[in-house]
């Protein structure tokens, strides 16, 4: 099993304003904790944290010297200030000289509506296809008929292109009572799987759910609907730790994906839980890398 979405850091070596809002999660979480726990993966992409920007490739650096461990990290997704347009090449250009960073990722979950579409955003984006990364995409449900028409755009200059969409583009399950139909969720995630280059995670739900009282039961319509929309060869599992512990730790989603996927042919399920992870960002999966999690 391939962990398509793993998240590290370490206050001590960077800096992370966000995590004050986050206290449970804000001290140093490294790979010598994600092995202690009892069901994971062997191998994951590391994510961008949001740290300083100023730190980005620091970043990058930190994670491919961390020492080796029972994880294997053969992915990286980092961050790039694709919004600077042009002026992002020489950031790119650093980046592509780093062999584990696969994709770039500027998480827009926190922007204001416009942000996505500029001009400057679109040529960063493509700036990054052209140099043949992967770009995973960070929105909230709010954003998705935005996210829709920049993709337009974008494909069209980039036809080659590969965007992931992490979280399922984040739906409010908790606003809207894990009613799938919510901010139309449902209509956009099937307007942006009509892209053939668009793939999409199934991770970050429980933490879209009330994190106290969110049942499991609710995220199963999300995980379907994604199904019908984006099918096993366009999905990837992702954990989102140490994220996903706000909101009732690793072993409950595992636990939720599993039963959501259970119904599924053996070889779909692999499709889900490493081979698309391993095809979108170029990785050679571990011989045990179908059954660790099961």
């Amino acid at each position: 099993m391939i962990d398509s979405h793993l998240h590290l850091w370490d206050p001590g070596q960077l800096d992370y304003d966000w995590l004050q809002h986050v206290p449970a999660i804000a001290g140093r979480h490294g790979p010598e904790d994600f092995v202690r726990l009892d069901r994971r993966p062997s191998q994951a992409v590391f994510v961008q944290a949001d740290c300083a920007p100023t730190q980005a490739l620091a970043e990058v650096d930190w994670v491919a010297g961390l020492a080796p461990s029972a994880l294997d990290i053969p992915a990286i997704v980092a961050f790039a200030p694709l919004e600077t347009g042009a002026a992002v090449q020489s950031h790119l250009d650093a980046l592509i000289r780093r062999p584990q960073v696969r994709g770039v990722r500027r998480s827009t979950q926190n922007e204001a509506d416009g942000f996505l579409s500029t001009p400057a955003h679109i040529d960063g984006m493509v700036a990054a296809a052209e140099r043949g990364l992967t770009l995973d995409v960070c929105v909230r449900d709010r954003q998705l008929p935005e996210l829709v028409k920049v993709l337009q755009t974008f494909f069209a200059r980039v036809p080659t292109a590969r965007v992931v969409l992490d979280h399922l583009g984040k739906p409010d399950i908790a606003l809207h009572g894990g009613d799938i139909t919510g901010a139309d969720w449902a209509d956009n995630l099937k307007r942006l799987a009509a892209f053939p280059q668009v793939f999409a995670k199934i991770s970050g739900l429980t933490t879209q759910d009330d994190w106290a009282t969110g049942r499991d039961a609710t995220l199963r319509p999300y995980i379907d609907h994604a199904l019908a929309c984006f099918g096993p060869d366009r999905l990837m599992f992702g954990g989102d730790w140490p994220v996903v512990d706000l909101a009732g730790g690793y072993g409950r989603w595992l636990t939720i994906f599993d039963q959501a996927t259970a119904h599924l042919s053996a070889e779909d399920r692999d499709r889900i839980s490493g081979g698309v992870a391993a095809d979108v960002y170029r990785i050679t999966p571990s011989p045990d890398v179908q059954e660790t999690a099961r």
